[in-house]
């Protein structure tokens, strides 16, 4: 038996439904589902973050919807499942500014999963709630890639819980550098282990009809939608074709431009057919304190399925700019004049494959457990 195996049981707490754009945490949890086949895995529906009023007609239009959204027949429909996933959905108060009503939740939770006295314990993001079963936990990993520190949405308690946790957690890894600088006299040893790719998902498709430029990924609060719309325009001979769904009210504009498709979100694998008809991919965010803690998973999934990328500033995407493969601009351009012969691009994926990070990953815990 290894040291990850030895616990009663396993809990997971994820920031995204399992019928969301396929994520970080949605690869790291199926790879602990496949490292731990023997052992049944307790996956719960995300719980949420910001506070509703309970006496609203929101808070009960927010507990109904997270039973109808969570139902497993509808969780199974868009992400692969694992025999051992076990997931949990159940009632409980969307209110996260209480210990005693956390301490309510937990029961409401827990008597679902029936969670051991050696639990271990991986959660993307911390409530009241979650803290609930973090504490009781004989082991804690805690994954961020959101720097909700700058997150104007959430509230101080939220925060200060999150610092808790970061500094009381058996291990703390993070898949950008702002989170890190963040949390670095709380806590020196934050792992740095940044976004991967699988490459028999996303793969290189010889095609000479690469028309498209292309974006991958939900339509949300970290695009630049000004930027975005001016890059369209800009380059009206151009077709755009954008995969996913729209979150955000501006980006409906999107609608609007008749050199643009737009497609609804799609399970990962069938999106290597589409980032084959694309010559560019492009990854429109804004720069800004909430932003310079996003790592794009998109990135390094354009680059192994051969389409070179048109980014903005990034920090984290800066580090790996390269005219073979990748550009960086800040204002938008006419992207007919980009030529990119992708050398070297090849061995950049390859030192950035979910297999390495995932080893990397296990390898740390490990040591951890020691």
């Amino acid at each position: 038996m290894s040291d990850l195996a030895k616990f009663d049981s396993y809990t997971f707490f994820i920031g995204q439904p399992w019928n969301h754009t396929w994520e970080r945490q949605h690869e790291l949890v199926t790879r602990f589902a496949n490292e731990l086949s023997e052992r049944k895995l307790n996956i719960y529906s995300p719980l949420g973050l910001v506070n509703h009023n309970p006496i609203s007609i929101d808070f009960l239009k927010k507990v109904i919807a997270h039973v109808k959204l969570h139902k497993i027949e509808n969780l199974v429909k868009q992400n692969p499942v694992r025999e051992n996933m076990n997931f949990i959905t159940s009632l409980f108060i969307p209110y996260h500014n209480s210990t005693f009503i956390s301490s309510i939740n937990y029961h409401l939770l827990e008597r679902k999963a029936k969670i051991g006295k050696n639990n271990f314990f991986f959660s993307t993001y911390m409530n009241p709630t979650v803290y609930e079963f973090f504490k009781r936990s004989t082991f804690r990993v805690y994954d961020m890639a959101e720097r909700r520190t700058c997150n104007p949405y959430l509230n101080e308690y939220i925060k200060d819980l999150e610092k808790k946790a970061v500094k009381e957690a058996d291990i703390v890894i993070a898949d950008n550098h702002a989170i890190i600088d963040d949390y670095k006299t709380i806590n020196r040893d934050i792992i740095y282990l940044p976004q991967g790719v699988n490459k028999d998902t996303f793969y290189k498709v010889d095609n000479n009809k690469r028309e498209y430029i292309g974006y991958i990924g939900n339509l949300h609060y970290a695009i630049d939608y000004d930027f975005l719309f001016d890059l369209i325009e800009i380059n009206k001979k151009e077709k755009f074709l954008f995969i996913g769904s729209i979150m955000e009210e501006k980006a409906k504009k999107m609608h609007e431009y008749k050199n643009v498709t737009l497609l609804p979100q799609m399970p990962k694998l069938e999106l290597n057919n589409y980032l084959a008809k694309m010559k560019i991919g492009l990854i429109p965010y804004l720069v800004n304190s909430l932003t310079q803690g996003v790592y794009p998973t998109k990135l390094f999934e354009y680059l192994s399925a051969g389409v070179p990328v048109v980014s903005t500033p990034l920090p984290e995407v800066v580090q790996y700019e390269n005219d073979s493969y990748m550009k960086i601009i800040t204002e938008p351009e006419e992207l007919s004049a980009f030529s990119f012969t992708m050398d070297g691009v090849e061995l950049l994926v390859k030192n950035n494959t979910w297999d390495m990070r995932w080893k990397s990953y296990l390898n740390s815990i490990k040591e951890c457990l020691k």
